[in-house]
């Protein structure tokens, strides 16, 4: 009953300020940070952002309060919100007894071994929270020790994040005596710490008799060889751990080669990211031996290894046995078009990753060839290579009967108007893809009026991507008709969601022109790095809103970027004033970044 009166004056309250003096006289007023709180704990919401706030004493006092009788409110974030050591030790004091609260962050506050202190002692007691972010808060190891102490006792907290830390070799230790008799934690998160191979090691002692963790990020630490091989040993006998990332650490060739060692019995693993370790031909040759007896691993990352020819080769023929795996990352490896062969046999792998890897018009030829036969891959990533226009254009062959293929990235491959007219002329049979990414090429106003025509006719299309690729008014204006005629929402069977043309040559008043022409419901429509001015930054929030109010923009959220054009101080409080004006009538959440 309180909670009904309180916001029933509250909102009365907002309406008077929002009639006459705007949306911002309530922010000025109370201050963004209490003015979210005040209606999170008023309105019985779930979840609360306060991220980048600022957030007083004060307005941590008045959440404290809240907490105590609030039963709705289950997310807090307070990333990157100043809070004070007061402030912390306020809210440690709210956590303590709470019994509704199940997630909450404090990323990125600096709060330090004292206010990790604080936050321990809540932990010790509270026995409801399942998640709690502390991520690039200068804990350190002697924070952490504070912290393990809670996590020996604590019956309820699934997982922790620990990354940017500053957590060395005593602080893994610390921390993996903790996990010895902690029997909740699934998920712990300690990338980009200084854990070297000793810490490696506590940690690996920890796993052969922790049964409960399901996954741990290692990533960006110092673990060498010796730090990989005990990992690998304690994989050995561990039952329990899914997910193992140990991504650019340098455990070069040795570690390959015992983590292979391990795959080989294992039966619990679904995911090892071994990105940036240097293993080489020789790693990849052995953690292809592994491929082809392990019956577990789903998802495996290469990327970033050297692995070359050779180590291709072994890869590729390990996949033409392997039933299990869906996803494999080979990016930046230097393969050349041999890269091709993990395609041709698979029969689960459902994404696979081939980026900055000098795939040339030849191997475009060789994946053309496997895609036509492919039943079961879902994405290809051929980002930053050399595929060119003809590459494009065998690759746009194979479309054409593809049946499975939902997402294909072809970002940086030198790729201009006749090649995008190839890939045009395939959407415009395709029925089954989704996304496509043809960002930083030089497709031109030509080409993109050859894919605006593919659009008028295309069906399935969710996400185009066409960042960098000198496209001007012509061609935006091309794509704005494009956007028209082809998809009215009686015809239309899914939402268009992201619509990208970031870095081009588009005015202001083209731009009004590309929204105002839509009649679909696009979640976000990025236009930074333009020519769009003040007034054709008002015309394009103009048009947007008018689209609402006509039924075509039906999505009540949705996001246009307009970062880094022709708008200064005064034009972005123009275009914030006016749609707060428009979204607090309209119940709409729309938002230009400017």
């Amino acid at each position: 009953m309180l909670s009904t009166v309180i916001n029933f004056f509250w909102d009365f309250f907002k309406r008077i300020l929002h009639y006459f003096f705007g949306t911002e006289a309530i922010h000025h007023i109370i201050g963004e940070a209490e003015h979210r709180i005040i209606s999170a704990l008023t309105n019985d919401e779930g979840d609360l952002d306060l991220n980048r706030t600022g957030v007083s004493d004060s307005s941590v006092d008045k959440l404290a309060a809240g907490l105590k009788t609030n039963r709705t409110l289950q997310k807090i974030s307070m990333n990157d919100c100043n809070l004070t050591p007061k402030g912390v030790a306020i809210m440690g004091k709210a956590i303590k007894g709470n019994r509704f609260l199940k997630e909450i962050k404090f990323n990125y506050n600096n709060i330090g071994a004292s206010g990790v202190g604080k936050i321990a002692k809540a932990l010790r007691v509270n026995c409801c929270l399942l998640s709690i972010e502390l991520s690039s808060n200068k804990i350190g190891d002697n924070g952490l020790k504070q912290l393990a102490g809670a996590l020996k006792v604590n019956k309820s907290l699934q997982k922790i994040s620990l990354k940017l830390n500053h957590i060395g070799n005593d602080g893994a230790a610390i921390l993996a005596a903790a996990l010895k008799v902690n029997n909740t934690l699934k998920t712990i998160d300690l990338m980009w710490n200084i854990i070297g191979d000793d810490g490696a090691g506590e940690l690996a002692g920890a796993l052969k008799v922790n049964h409960n963790l399901e996954m741990i990020d290692l990533g960006n630490n110092y673990i060498r060889s010796d730090g990989a091989e005990k990992l690998a040993e304690a994989l050995k006998v561990n039952k329990r751990l899914q997910y193992l990332r140990i991504w650019r650490n340098s455990s070069g060739t040795t570690g390959a080669e015992k983590f292979a060692e391990a795959l080989k019995v294992n039966q619990s693993l679904h995911v090892l990211y071994l990105k940036g370790n240097s293993i080489g031909a020789y790693g990849a040759e052995k953690i292809a031996e592994a491929l082809k007896v392990n019956q577990c691993l789903k998802e495996i990352d290469l990327s970033e290894n050297n692995i070359g020819n050779d180590g291709i080769r072994r890869i590729a023929e390990a996949l033409e046995v392997n039933n299990f795996l869906t996803m494999i990352n080979l990016g930046k490896n230097n393969i050349g078009p041999n890269g091709t062969w993990a395609l041709k046999k698979h029969p689960s792998l459902e994404r696979i990753y081939l980026n900055s890897n000098y795939i040339s018009t030849g191997g475009s030829q060789k994946l053309a060839e496997a895609l036509k036969f492919n039943r079961v891959l879902k994405l290809i990533d051929l980002s930053s290579n050399i595929i060119r226009d003809y590459g494009a254009e065998r690759l746009a062959a194979a479309l054409k009967v593809n049946q499975r293929l939902e997402s294909i990235y072809f970002g940086c491959n030198s790729i201009r108007a006749y090649g995008a007219r190839m890939l045009a002329d395939a959407l415009k049979v395709n029925r089954f893809l989704k996304t496509i990414d043809l960002r930083c090429n030089n497709i031109g106003d030509i080409g993109a009026g050859e894919l605006a025509q593919a659009l008028k006719v295309n069906q399935s299309l969710q996400v185009v991507l066409l960042m960098n690729n000198d496209i001007s008014d012509d061609g935006a204006t091309e794509l704005a008709a494009a956007l028209k005629a082809g998809h009215s929402l009686q015809k239309i069977k899914s939402i268009f969601q992201d619509f990208v043309l970031t870095s081009n040559h588009i005015r202001g008043d083209h731009a009004e022109m590309l929204i105002g022409r839509m009649r679909q419901s696009i979640q976000k429509i990025d236009l930074a790095c333009n020519h769009v001015s003040i007034d054709g930054a008002l015309k394009l929030a103009e048009a947007i809103c008018f689209n609402h109010r006509a039924g075509f923009g039906i999505e009540k959220r949705q996001e246009i970027d307009l970062r880094y054009n022709k708008i200064d101080h005064n034009g972005r409080k123009k275009v914030e004033n006016f749609l707060k004006m428009f979204n607090a009538t309209e119940d709409c959440q729309i938002k230009i970044l400017t």
